[in-house]
């Protein structure tokens, strides 16, 4: 009889595989088509943004010194304009002191001569023999409403940090420094096979008595794009061992370098999966974990360096294999840091298992004290979606208790690693 092990034993040894098969292959792409891809390096800004000193209003560009000192003394100043600027033209830097009062633009370079900018509201606007004329009753700081060269980036400066998962605000950053490419990781090429007598086809039709709809091979076609991922072949079988080789071979002529399989993996009559790999010269790191779901979950190498995790088919254990197994796995293989669970307060008793650690389907929200609070959602069978569906996070229940009080501080992780859940 296969001995269990605990989840940290089993966590120690994918790590150490993943050490050994490190990957570091990158891929230069358009940074338009780079969303949720995985940067490869720092991305340093080699422009300083702003380029020059620009207006943040539409208004008037002033002498700061000379405003104030008329105010001071007379309360008001009546500038002459005797220039216009906008978004888009050239800097003028070559204004003379005659210049008082230029109209500017928002965006628009502000002539060195220009020391800030009073927004039009600010001020009065008058005509006198086809000339413009603004009074102003205020005191200007100097450098008001003036964006500086450099405040957002300066040369050298880190727009974008390696390892970081790319979103629309990085993109908006990169693109702001005149990126237009971008070297990202590439994806790991997997197999995702799904195995049992029972899939029904796509059909509702096909739904006869004992079948079901094989709602893992969606599941992790779409999961393993978090996971830097990219799915090259997808099959099913039956509950048959000659099938099922045959999938593995197309799978391996694919050059992938993960295979996930659901089903096939625990103890009954039609589990032949640690037998096939057996057969085909692969080693087992290990099969089955004191774990709840998912306890037949199995970790495997084959001979030509291809890794196999082996999960069950009960769709919620094979959400918790990819979770809790592959995603750490994962994450290790590419370099990335270890994931850091959350702490959230237990609101409800909770009641499990002593000696197994448990992931159970959850809900976490900020309470009205600002407090981080998780909720254990009912339905926690294997096989119920709907709770899973209704989850915004996995509860992380310890190994050596079996009773957890509500007020209880308990780790917490989002649906998917490096995912906010609010």
């Amino acid at each position: 009889m296969t001995q269990l092990i605990s989840y940290q034993q089993a966590l120690d040894i994918i790590l150490t595989v993943a050490q050994q098969h490190r990957l570091s292959s990158r891929q230069s792409i358009p940074l338009i088509d780079s969303n949720s891809r995985l940067l490869a390096d720092d991305v340093r800004s080699t422009i300083n943004v702003p380029g020059f000193n620009n207006s943040a209003m539409d208004g008037f560009a002033i002498q700061s010194q000379l405003v104030n000192e008329a105010i001071a003394k007379f309360a008001e100043i009546k500038l002459q304009v005797t220039g216009s600027i906008q978004a888009g033209d050239a800097e003028n830097n070559t204004l003379e002191a005659s210049h008082m009062a230029w109209e500017i633009m928002t965006g628009a370079p502000v002539p060195d001569h220009f020391d800030a900018v009073i927004q039009i509201e600010n001020v009065s606007v008058s005509e006198s023999n086809g000339k413009k004329f603004i009074t102003i009753k205020e005191l200007v700081q100097k450098g008001r409403n003036i964006r500086k060269l450099g405040t957002d980036y300066r040369v050298g400066e880190i727009v974008a940090n390696k390892h970081s998962i790319l979103q629309a605000q990085h993109i908006m950053a990169l693109a702001t420094v005149g990126i237009s490419q971008i070297d990202v990781i590439e994806k790991l090429a997997v197999a995702i096979v799904s195995t049992g007598n029972e899939l029904a086809k796509k059909s509702s039709k096909d739904l006869n008595s004992g079948k079901i709809f094989n709602s893992n091979q969606p599941f992790l076609s779409t999961y393993v794009d978090y996971l830097n991922c990219e799915p090259v072949f997808v099959g099913r079988c039956k509950d048959d061992e000659e099938e099922f080789n045959t999938l593995l071979d197309e799978a391996l002529d694919k050059n992938v370098k993960i295979i996930f399989s659901t089903g096939a993996v625990s103890m009954g009559k039609f589990d032949f999966i640690p037998k096939v790999l057996k057969d085909r010269g692969a080693h087992i790191h290990f099969h089955k974990a004191k774990i709840r779901p998912g306890k037949p979950i199995l970790f495997a190498e084959l001979p030509n360096g291809t890794l196999y995790f082996g999960l069950p088919g009960n769709p919620i254990a094979a959400a918790a294999g990819m979770r809790f197994f592959a995603s750490p796995f994962i994450r290790s293989l590419l370099g990335l840091a270890p994931e850091q669970a959350l702490k959230a307060k237990l609101k409800s008793d909770i009641t499990k298992k002593q000696g197994f650690r448990t992931f159970a389907k959850a809900y976490a929200h900020i309470d009205e004290s600002a407090q981080l609070c998780v909720d254990m959602l009912m339905d926690q069978g294997s096989y119920q979606s709907c709770s899973f569906a209704q989850s915004n996070c996995w509860l992380i229940l310890p190994e050596d208790l079996e009773i957890i009080r509500a007020g209880e501080i308990i780790e917490i992780v989002p649906m998917v690693s490096q995912q906010l859940f609010f």
